[in-house]
């Protein structure tokens, strides 16, 4: 299993925060991230920081499997 976080930033550009591992060299400064724990998977990485961001995305460079998913949560009806 893979120790992935998520950027507590939100991109001003795409308006995503964007999950990471933890050894990617372009992951936020640990006091700008939240940590997901290890994942099975970066999809698996996802869907937990769903729960903190309504809208996530992968890196495109440590998680390319996900980099083009972007997840965003409109209100509920």
């Amino acid at each position: 299993m893979t120790n992935y976080i998520v950027s507590k930033h939100t991109q001003i550009r795409t308006g995503y925060n964007k999950i990471h591992t933890l050894d990617c060299k372009r992951g936020p400064k640990p006091e700008n991230r939240v940590d997901l724990h290890d994942c099975i998977c970066p999809v698996a990485a996802l869907n937990k920081a769903q729960k903190y961001f309504k809208n996530v995305s992968g890196c495109k460079y440590c998680c390319k499997e996900i980099s083009k998913c972007k997840i965003k949560i409109v209100g509920a009806r």
